[in-house]
């Protein structure tokens, strides 16, 4: 019987303790990634006019190659469902994660058409949809974007971490995709 009264009052005692512990993991845990995930926003602010003017210019390529027959279609359809998420979110904002996942669309989207329009044989002579094609692939990203993905990482990291993994659970500190920067700039020609 002494065991059994040790247990009533051990197991309680344990899982007020574990209680405890994970309330004060979550705690602390919250400062950290509060102030990470600042950072990451702030690094968004800075680059998402820069986006803005980017996708507008992929839209207006978008634009001069609509009309082209063929293969292409798709491509301009997907980079103007791409481009509507784009601006649908900056008329109702969602958050980061999600305008960096919008942002890579685009990104992924505008490659495609400008390697497209680019090899497409019957825009071989239109010099002036060729040229809107160009001028948006001749648009850098912004330069604080390897900032903004090297802040993305520390997040990241910090998230994963065991003992911030469950307050990141908890408080909604969700997952922040990298912003894609594969094969920007280059054109084919």
């Amino acid at each position: 019987m002494p065991v059994l009264r040790w247990l009533r009052i051990f197991v309680p005692l344990l899982l007020v303790a574990v209680l405890v512990a994970g309330t004060v993991l979550v705690l602390t845990s919250r400062s950290d990634l509060q102030k990470s995930r600042a950072r990451v926003n702030d690094a968004w602010a800075q680059i998402h006019g820069s986006l803005d003017s980017r996708y507008a210019a992929l839209h207006k390529a978008n634009d001069a190659v609509k009309d082209t027959p063929g293969p292409l279609k798709q491509i301009v359809k997907d980079v103007a469902s791409a481009y509507t998420h784009w601006t649908d979110l900056e008329a109702h904002p969602q958050g980061v994660a999600d305008s960096v996942a919008a942002a890579n669309a685009l990104e992924a989207a505008g490659r495609r058409l400008v390697v497209a329009a680019h090899k497409a044989p019957r825009l071989a002579g239109n010099e002036q949809a060729l040229a809107a094609v160009d001028a948006f692939a001749a648009l850098p990203l912004p330069e604080q974007v390897a900032t903004f993905n090297e802040l993305v990482g520390k997040f990241e990291d910090l998230r994963a971490r065991p003992s911030y993994s469950l307050a990141a659970r908890i408080l909604g500190y969700d997952e922040i995709p990298d912003l894609d920067t594969g094969g920007t700039g280059a054109t084919s020609g």
